[in-house]
């Protein structure tokens, strides 16, 4: 944990070194695959993925405009749900490109698509939504979206995108137990 503090810490400082990102272009990271980024069959390991995709949207985020009109609304991002496809497996010691691009959104959440490459190839694409909370509240993104400069107030995330998180309502609400659902909202059997 200590770890992952840091590097969200040194992105934050990068802020004021590093030039700033354009909100409407993909940001593409390139890192070399660590021999401690492995399991033991000497490929990236699943959760790797998740950790690189995580500290690539905080660099995109603190890199853009998107962060100060965030930080002024006194607002929190969160991210609501992850998805990946892995198609094939990157080695150790391997250089690998991430782009990652703000796929769209819509009145509650933000899509990001994280796609690793490595010599033109597609080895795994994520895709992560998120929102942005004030207080234990949602906010809409239009707001948000035309202070931060978007070139456009209004993006559909891709279908396909929107497909992948269609059934995550009914399998959180499938999966809480019975004794925590007011009897009011209970379904008939």
């Amino acid at each position: 944990m200590l770890l992952y503090w840091y590097n969200v810490v040194r992105i934050l400082l990068l802020r004021y070194v590093k030039k700033r990102l354009d909100v409407n272009k993909p940001l593409i990271k390139e890192f070399r695959v660590k021999t401690f980024d492995c399991d033991a069959l000497r490929v990236m390991a699943a959760y790797k993925y998740f950790l690189y995709m995580d500290y690539a949207r905080w660099e995109q985020f603190i890199r853009t405009d998107l962060y100060s009109v965030v930080l002024s609304r006194k607002l929190a991002p969160s991210l609501g749900s992850q998805k990946i496809i892995y198609r094939k497996p990157i080695k150790r010691g391997t250089k690998v490109s991430m782009h990652v691009e703000i796929a769209g959104w819509d009145n509650r959440w933000f899509y990001h698509v994280h796609t690793f490459m490595q010599q033109d190839e597609v080895k795994a694409i994520g895709v992560t939504r998120g929102l942005f909370w004030r207080k234990d509240k949602q906010n809409t993104l239009e707001e948000i979206v035309q202070s931060a400069g978007f070139s456009t107030t209004k993006k559909d995330p891709p279908e396909w995108v929107l497909q992948l998180f269609e059934n995550d309502g009914q399998i959180l609400s499938s999966m809480v137990p019975a004794r925590l659902v007011p009897e009011t909202e209970m379904l008939p059997d």
